[in-house]
């Protein structure tokens, strides 16, 4: 990012102030921070890579937690962001926390992400060493690195060679945007004017996000694709790019690994090759022993000592101490000695094989864990959800707190709201419902009923009751408390009777993306390519689940361990499969299904 990118930023991203990080994250990628905030607007992921970028992401991705993380966790969690700036007009933004202490990101190359106290004294960085004019380390005071200087010879020098971004400072597509052209020193002040007036625009909120594969701007290219947010074009771009460096990453262990074994597998094919060729020497000298057998015993009585006699072009040593008989023998255990080296080393050779074929599998297994693992997350996935037949979004709580923020903050007046008729069940509502259909309300009713205690039991079915968002309230009558995650209705109650607990659990796969979803057999077998239906059952959710990802595996040349993790976090309990139907790669666009 440069320092234009950095203030087009923060002018849309002033909400950072009074989130409070609940938590960090590193990835697989060395110096990617993943920083879960709590925000006035919800949950959101803040990245922060030093050198590089920082934006918000709707992107998920695998969050682990190295050293650096875990020591950065000390020093800002649980506090809240009191104010962002930009340091000295360079591209190092400073985040002011609660708890006195302030994060600095350097998007400079080579630039750190240090966390200072009140005193600005080190506490951490994310890489410890003594630069040219300043030195990073704890309880040292922390300091910018210094702006680059340029004398009239160097300006002079540059701007002969054309290297004008860089008496600027900034990029060339900027300057050329601006339509700034300087050939002397006096025209740089108009330069720099035109550059301070672009700045000021940014600030205001004048962008037009922009990005392609090969670059990012808070100003349209040729090209480029416009995003609705200067984020949302950031976060597109370093998405992609680290989503390429991910799968490299994961994949480099086990690539040399798999070149490990290759050269040990053509060494042992070497070694296999050497030794078969050894047992026919040794078992063609016994034969021609035997076939000279007179030959032999007559050398054998005129030496005393071992001689070396040539027969058929090869030379054979010959123990006088022996018969003609048990010199052959002598070779032919040889022979067989050799013989079972060979089948042991093809023995080991074929371990090694399948070892090879194994980590070659898994090598591929890694790189289709991109399409799920960096995925884009919508507003309603915090939730239970799914679709209905005709598209209309359904959200369900997963406990009590987020029955209780459904009901609060998302029940709209003309939603549907949902219920099984039983104790212990998912508030469940449809949004935006204009125009709905029975069938919609029935699809809905599935989520509701198997998501409640219902599936836990093991009923086979459950009527579940539909009211309007105006007719459900928090406020109990006079006199009585109403208990978290309970709610008053008021009016006449809708039913749909007898809701079977059936599941569909579907995996389905966009152009860049795929999708795991649950919901009603019906909207599931229709737009996902393949597809489980789970009943209530005696089996652990994460056996099922490892169970359905390696069926759909089997024909989507998707990743199992990844697919299974997504699947278990939809299952309502223990469960049965009742069945599974993946849709043949010859039969996608038919949507003929082959059932397992």
């Amino acid at each position: 990012m440069s320092y234009y990118d950095l203030v087009a930023w923060i002018s849309e991203n002033s909400q950072l102030v009074n989130c409070r990080i609940d938590n960090v994250y590193s990835t697989v990628i060395p110096n990617v921070f993943v920083f879960k905030l709590h925000c006035p607007q919800g949950i959101k992921e803040l990245i922060i890579e030093p050198g590089r970028r920082i934006h918000f992401t709707k992107y998920e991705r695998e969050k682990t937690l190295d050293t650096k993380a875990r020591i950065l966790r000390e020093y800002v969690r649980d506090a809240s962001i009191r104010s962002i700036s930009i340091v000295n007009d360079e591209r190092i933004l400073r985040i002011d926390l609660s708890n006195g202490n302030s994060i600095y990101v350097e998007l400079l190359p080579r630039g750190l992400l240090v966390v200072a106290d009140q005193q600005n004294r080190v506490l951490f960085s994310t890489e410890y060493r003594e630069f040219k004019d300043r030195t990073i380390r704890p309880g040292h005071q922390y300091s910018e690195p210094p702006k680059p200087t340029m004398d009239v010879k160097e300006i002079e020098k540059n701007l002969q060679k054309g290297n004008l971004s860089r008496v600027l400072g900034a990029p060339q597509d900027i300057i050329s945007y601006l339509g700034i052209q300087v050939n002397s020193l006096s025209e740089l002040e108009e330069a720099k004017r035109k550059l301070k007036e672009f700045e000021e625009q940014l600030k205001n909120g004048r962008v037009t996000p922009c990005y392609s594969e090969n670059n990012v701007l808070p100003i349209r290219f040729e090209n480029c694709v416009e995003a609705k947010s200067f984020n949302d074009a950031l976060d597109e771009y370093f998405t992609k790019l680290e989503k390429v460096e991910a799968v490299k990453r994961k994949s480099e262990k086990v690539e040399e690994e798999k070149k490990r074994l290759e050269s040990s597998i053509n060494q042992l094919l070497s070694t296999i090759e050497e030794y078969k060729k050894e047992e026919e020497k040794l078992r063609t000298i016994g034969k021609l022993i035997m076939s000279n057998y007179q030959l032999v015993e007559d050398e054998i009585k005129r030496n005393a000592k071992r001689f070396t006699l040539k027969l058929d072009g090869y030379e054979v040593e010959l123990d006088p101490k022996l018969s003609a008989m048990k010199n052959a023998s002598k070779y032919f255990d040889e022979a067989k000695e050799y013989s079972q080296k060979a089948k042991r080393a093809e023995e080991t050779l074929e371990e090694l094989k399948k070892k090879l074929q194994s980590l070659s599998a898994e090598i591929e297994e890694k790189s289709r864990e991109s399409a799920i693992s960096f995925r884009k997350k919508e507003w309603y996935e915090k939730y239970r959800w799914s679709f209905t037949r005709h598209g209309y979004l359904v959200i369900a709580g997963k406990d009590q707190d987020q029955n209780e923020s459904i009901v609060r903050k998302l029940l709209g007046e003309r939603d549907i709201f949902l219920h099984a008729d039983v104790q212990g069940a998912a508030a469940t509502v449809i949004k935006d419902p204009e125009g709905i259909q029975e069938e919609d309300i029935r699809d809905a009713a599935v989520i509701a009923a198997c998501y409640s205690k219902a599936w836990k039991v093991g009923l086979g079915s459950v009527d579940v009751f539909w009211v309007y968002g105006s007719q459900v309230s928090k406020s109990p009558p006079a006199g009585e408390y109403l208990p978290k995650g309970s709610f008053m209705i008021y009016g006449k109650k809708n039913f749909v009777n007898n809701v079977k607990l059936e599941l569909a659990i579907g995996v389905c796969k966009g152009e860049n993306e795929v999708r795991v979803e649950a919901g009603p057999v019906d909207a599931i077998s229709e737009k996902c390519d393949a597809y489980a239906v789970i009943v209530p059952g005696g089996t652990d959710p994460s056996k099922v689940a490892e169970k359905i990802a390696r069926d759909f595996s089997k024909k989507l040349e998707l990743p199992t361990k990844v697919i299974a993790n997504e699947i278990a976090k939809l299952m309502p309990g223990r469960s049965e499969i009742k069945k599974v139907e993946v849709k043949s790669v010859a039969s996608t666009n038919n949507n003929n299904p082959i059932s397992h």
